[in-house]
């Protein structure tokens, strides 16, 4: 197997990956402490090998049409830093 089959990660240029993750938070209650797993999205850019960014886009279990916009927008938003520009109108 070559080596890019086994580790997909591009080691130069600007490139962003896309996750689910889950997070846990801890709430602190009058007797005891309860934590809660939240999930989300992770969406982090690299450049040359190093993170720069990283966004973390939580989602509910009955997502709203502003959530799935926001989460779009996201996407829309890493995919044209990695391209270093926006996309053209069609006809362009």
């Amino acid at each position: 197997m070559a080596s890019a089959e086994r580790d997909p990660v591009r080691r130069s240029g600007r490139w962003v990956s896309v996750r689910l993750q889950h997070r846990d938070v801890r709430i602190q209650g009058d007797t005891e402490d309860e934590c809660v797993s939240y999930a989300g999205i992770v969406i982090t850019s690299f450049e040359n090998g190093a993170k720069v960014g990283e966004r973390w886009i939580p989602l509910g279990v009955d997502p709203s049409e502003a959530d799935d916009e926001q989460l779009i927008q996201q996407l829309r938003d890493a995919l044209i830093w990695q391209a270093r520009q926006p996309p053209k109108a069609a006809g362009e």
